[in-house]
Formats: C-alpha cells, sequence, structure tokens
C-alpha cells in the first residue's frame, strides 16, 4: 500500500469496521478521525466520516489519496442514529436522519463527477459482513458516540462506557 486511503461517507454507514478491514487486508495503518492530521503516512487508512466536507480539498492537498465511500441502506443508518440518539441535543425533527443521508449520497455522486476515477471506490456494508474482524452482533455497539444526555458532550464516549459496565 503506497497512498493513504480515507473511508467516509454518512455517520453511521461503517466507515471504522471498513477502515480496520482495509488496515487488514492491505497491511495498512489505522488513523482514528479523532487523530487525523496532515501528513498521512502513505499507507494510513483514515476513517472519518466528517472529512466527506473536504474530500475536494484534500484531492488537491494529497494528490495520490483514495477515498471510499461507504454506502450502508439508508434505513439501517436511520435506525443506528435512532439507537444512540445522533443529534438529539440538537434537533427533534423526525425527517432530519433520512435527509441527512440522503444529502450525503447526492454529495458523493457530485464528487464522484468532479475526482478522477483512480481516486474513489466504493464500499458496501454488506459486503463486509463475511470479513472475519466484521462484528456480527451489534446491540450495544456504538464504537466513540457520546453518551445521551450527558453535558460534558462528547468527552465521555458511550463504547468506553459500556466496556467499563459490562466488561468490569
Amino acid at each position: 500500500m503506497t497512498t493513504p486511503i480515507i473511508v467516509t461517507g454518512p455517520q453511521r454507514a461503517g466507515s471504522r469496521i471498513a477502515a480496520h478491514i482495509l488496515c487488514s487486508d492491505l497491511n495498512g495503518v489505522f488513523v482514528d478521525e479523532l487523530e487525523y492530521r496532515l501528513p498521512l503516512p502513505s499507507n494510513a487508512v483514515v476513517q472519518a466520516p466528517f472529512l466527506l466536507k473536504a474530500v475536494v480539498e484534500l484531492s488537491h492537498i494529497i494528490p495520490n489519496v483514495k477515498f471510499g465511500f461507504m454506502y450502508r441502506p439508508v434505513e439501517d443508518i436511520v435506525k443506528s442514529m435512532q439507537r444512540i440518539e445522533w443529534y438529539q441535543d440538537y434537533t427533534t425533527d423526525p425527517d432530519f436522519y433520512f435527509n441527512y443521508v440522503k444529502h450525503c449520497y447526492k454529495y458523493i455522486d457530485l464528487l464522484k463527477r468532479t475526482l478522477r476515477e483512480d481516486q474513489w471506490f466504493d464500499i458496501h456494508y454488506e459486503s463486509l459482513s463475511t470479513h472475519p474482524l466484521f462484528i456480527k452482533d451489534r446491540k450495544g455497539f456504538a464504537v466513540r458516540q457520546h453518551l445521551p444526555n450527558v453535558p460534558n458532550g462528547p468527552t465521555t464516549w458511550r463504547n468506553d462506557e459500556y466496556i467499563r459496565i459490562v466488561k468490569g
């Protein structure tokens, strides 16, 4: 692997597991979205849905970068967002989750027309399910998502709390 890969797309689409799988299969170095910074190692696989907004800029800043665009059924992403109460501190609009995901997919379609063909590839969540690293039981699984109704927001991570309670 001689080029960094940024796995991006809608939040809750599976970018974390996809990035871990790519790292494993390509002998890459996993870079969490919270640890992302430039310059990237040439063998980095970055898990960062938030970078969807910066794809055009990054395609020029890092000319050899590749983007893995995550696809997961809209309904599954919406269920995941509802389960962890994503953005519930900010909006209770019942259409928000659906509109957010649809907007991300429309934006990805636009990006694909902007980028060179060798700069991107699609990753379908379902295609990951046969990989040994894929986690099939998703109950209680919410990596790095903040606890709802906790005033200190994203500094308290649900998965850390889950591990502390369940695994002791």
